[in-house]
């Protein structure tokens, strides 16, 4: 097993980003502006930890057309080795972010909607084509964009370190099957309240603390402008957000997973591994790109 050898398995999407250039006006067609990016969870992560200097396999499903074939040549120029991506009938996902004038598109203001259809339709059956990669991977990164059946299969499968990401509040519930003996689960606030089922008035700390008596070694929850919260067995830290303009939000999260991944094998604490998550995150707000090739210069050297 190689030790910087990381699966990242679950969303591969076209990012589809607007803004209008005005408020909202429901029934009308806006002026505004909109871009396409590479996207979805394990994608971007895989992306992340490619340029952090990690060998990284994408096992996704995108569509036999040409959105499918763009999404996995960029992510193929990104570092990542896609060859094992599957190719299925019908349109690639895609991820629908819309927002009013002033707004990032991402952001709180933000109309979004994700098409995750080809990766939740993958099943335990299709996991078997992938078993040598899954099993000689150091870690395996997987997105709640999976089903329960197939997070389960999942980690019966997994010889390394598991590493679990939220997603969305709506998706999170997936992990809660599979949250005893994963290494680390990463999510935000919304999403540490949908896979743990807890009342909204709780502090990070102790939304990371349920999630270790789950059987979680590392919570790392998001806070958006309030930082990046490591919560492990051996203490807890929060970093604050970094103080940077805002360009765009979308992909935040998962440089803190790529982060969070590295930090767990080479073994950095809650305050390291707080801060430079939050190092990298400010990196990816201040990009129109998900997975900026700046971000290979947040680890030091």
């Amino acid at each position: 097993m190689n030790a910087r050898s990381v699966v990242a398995i679950g969303g591969a999407l076209v990012d589809v980003r607007a803004r209008t250039r005005a408020g909202w006006a429901p029934g009308r067609s806006l002026p505004g502006i909109a871009r396409l990016d590479a996207g979805g969870a394990a994608r971007n992560v895989a992306a992340d930890l490619a340029r952090l200097g990690y060998h990284v396999t994408l096992l996704t499903a995108v569509g036999e057309d040409t959105l499918g074939t763009w999404l996995l040549d960029v992510t193929a120029g990104a570092g990542v080795d896609v060859q094992h991506a599957l190719r299925r009938r019908g349109g690639t996902g895609l991820y629908v972010s819309v927002a009013p004038g002033g707004a990032a598109p991402g952001g709180g203001d933000a109309w979004s909607v994700a098409d995750a259809s080809l990766i939740e339709a993958l099943t335990p059956a299709d996991l078997k084509a992938w078993s040598d990669e899954i099993a000689e991977a150091a870690v395996v990164v997987s997105d709640a964009n999976l089903s329960e059946e197939t997070h389960r299969a999942l980690a019966g499968m997994v010889k390394g370190a598991r590493v679990l990401l939220g997603t969305s509040p709506d998706k999170a519930v997936r992990l809660r099957a599979v949250l005893g003996g994963a290494a680390v689960v990463v999510c935000n606030r919304a999403e540490a309240l949908s896979v743990t089922g807890l009342p909204g008035t709780l502090s990070w700390q102790a939304l990371g603390t349920a999630l270790l008596t789950e059987g979680v070694e590392r919570a790392v929850i998001t806070q958006g402008p309030r930082g990046v919260a490591v919560v492990t067995s051996d203490g807890a830290a929060l970093a604050p957000a970094v103080e940077v303009p805002v360009v765009d939000p979308t992909g935040a999260g998962d440089a803190v997973a790529a982060v969070a991944a590295h930090a767990y094998l080479t073994g950095l604490g809650p305050d390291e591994t707080a801060g430079l998550a939050a190092a990298a995150a400010a990196v990816v707000v201040q990009s129109l790109e998900s997975t900026p090739a700046a971000l290979a210069g947040v680890l030091p050297r």
